[in-house]
């Protein structure tokens, strides 16, 4: 248990949203999940997340162009949304700029919001600047819509749905990994390319999330941004359950096996731990599981079967590759704790 005075960040937003966020004013969705939801007509929802990023505790300049911090800033909040099953349509950024930012570091921080926000169809509509005396600070707040029939909580779980994530897990991990470590030139220059790649500029799953509320299938929905075996603890805490991973099927990249390998470690650890890979987890009912796997079979859904949702007294567990069952240890980034249980360092 932490010390009266240590913060802890999940219970500090619980703590929050206890004292001074009941709901009301149209409020449909308050704290807690990916998106507020607030009810703006009798057929569309409103979606607003917002996020602070803060130099060398969410980025670091070191490693990534000012391009690469706008362009992530960006699809985390989308990922938010998608994660809702929305669609994203506006967004506003607040910055504090340190003496060293010079007017063409801000343009290309904005270059690279707007990359992702194009493609997606997100204009910019508002903001705020400041200074900062010594590092940056940069505030995203996207605005998103959707059907009320549609929207996807993380609250829905039942025991017997069926885990699913999308795309691959670990790579983001590997990549920050990469960029920290010289070391790592053993892996091959073009495994190394590609990780650093999925660290610097990964993708919000934002046509997946909408396919899944479409047709009602996702039972509850997280995206991955602290890392999958935290955000799966998140999960099943708000619903009261339990959940068993099999580690053989969690989906990995080839790039990532070849570093593992070349590291001495297990894929499968890498993944479980690794942070900001922004893809979907999310569970659906079994009478479904059919229906999904004839999407993943014609290429209209990338996602992988990974598990069940058990009874809360089981806990997390895993299955090991040599069928084994064990707790699943959580290693996931968590603000305001000491950095000796962070295994997600800070971004970049």
């Amino acid at each position: 248990m932490l010390p009266k005075h240590q913060l802890a960040e999940f219970a500090l937003i619980q703590r929050i949203a206890k004292r001074f966020g009941g709901l009301r004013n149209q409020t449909l969705v308050g704290i807690g999940d990916d998106c507020a939801v607030t009810q703006s007509n009798a057929k569309t929802l409103q979606l607003i997340t917002t996020d602070l990023l803060v130099e060398d505790i969410h980025f670091n300049r070191r490693f990534a162009s000012c391009r690469d911090i706008g362009y992530k800033a960006m699809v985390g909040n989308l990922s938010d949304i998608a994660a809702m099953g929305g669609v994203p349509r506006q967004f506003l950024t607040s910055i504090a700029i340190p003496p060293s930012f010079s007017r063409n570091n801000v343009d290309m921080l904005y270059e690279g919001m707007m990359q992702p926000a194009k493609q997606s169809g997100v204009a910019l509509i508002g903001g705020d600047t400041s200074s900062s005396p010594r590092t940056l600070f940069l505030s995203l707040t996207i605005l998103g819509e959707v059907k009320p029939a549609h929207v996807i909580q993380r609250i829905g779980l039942q025991v017997g749905d069926e885990i699913f994530v999308t795309g691959t897990l670990g790579d983001s991990n590997a990549g920050l990994r990469i960029l920290q470590t010289p070391a790592h030139k053993r892996v091959p220059r073009s495994c190394r390319t590609w990780l650093i790649q999925r660290h610097l500029r990964p993708i919000a799953r934002l046509d997946a999330g909408q396919r899944l509320a479409k047709y009602r299938l996702a039972t509850a929905m997280i995206d991955l941004s602290d890392g999958f075996s935290g955000d799966l603890a998140h999960l099943c805490k708000l619903n009261a359950v339990g959940a068993t991973i099999n580690v053989f099927h969690l989906p990995i990249s080839d790039a990532l096996r070849t570093y593992a390998h070349r590291m001495g470690e297990q894929a499968y650890d890498i993944a479980l731990q690794g942070g900001e890979d922004y893809e979907l987890l999310f569970a659906i009912r079994p009478e479904s599981l059919s229906r999904l796997k004839r999407w993943i079979t014609r290429g209209l859904l990338n996602a992988a079967h990974i598990g069940t949702i058990t009874p809360k007294l089981q806990g997390l567990r895993m299955i090991t590759p040599t069928g084994s069952i064990r707790r699943m240890p959580i290693r996931s980034y968590e603000h305001f704790r000491s950095k000796r249980v962070q295994t997600r360092r800070p971004t970049t």
